[in-house]
């Protein structure tokens, strides 16, 4: 029998990994962990942008209600100082007459 000699095998170099490489890795994985924590959560930024929706409707609901607030404060003054005004809401909302008067319902055809 023969004697073979062994093979000769080659190892594989090895790339030696470049520094920067491990650098992005870093910066790829800072990044995804803000967007995590950026987009899910109780202070994501989505429920902040709900949150300042919400503000600007309650907001102008507020303008409104003050507006109205005033309005019917006006009313009231008027109501309180001037007697024909209140006559005028008696006979117009309430649907109140005089004694001496008499109340004919007009129904349009």
């Amino acid at each position: 029998m023969r004697k073979t000699a062994p093979k000769k095998t080659r190892r594989k170099s090895r790339k030696k990994k470049n520094p920067l490489s491990y650098v992005r890795w870093i910066i790829l994985a800072v990044f995804l962990l803000l967007l995590y924590v950026f987009f899910t959560g109780p202070k994501s930024l989505l429920v902040l942008y709900d949150f300042y929706q919400e503000r600007n409707e309650l907001l102008l609901e507020k303008r409104m209600l003050e507006a109205e607030n005033e309005r019917l404060l006006k009313e009231v003054e008027r109501l309180q100082s001037d007697l024909k005004a209140v006559e005028k809401v008696a006979r117009e909302k309430y649907n109140m007459k005089k004694d001496d008067e008499e109340v004919f319902k007009v129904i349009p055809e």
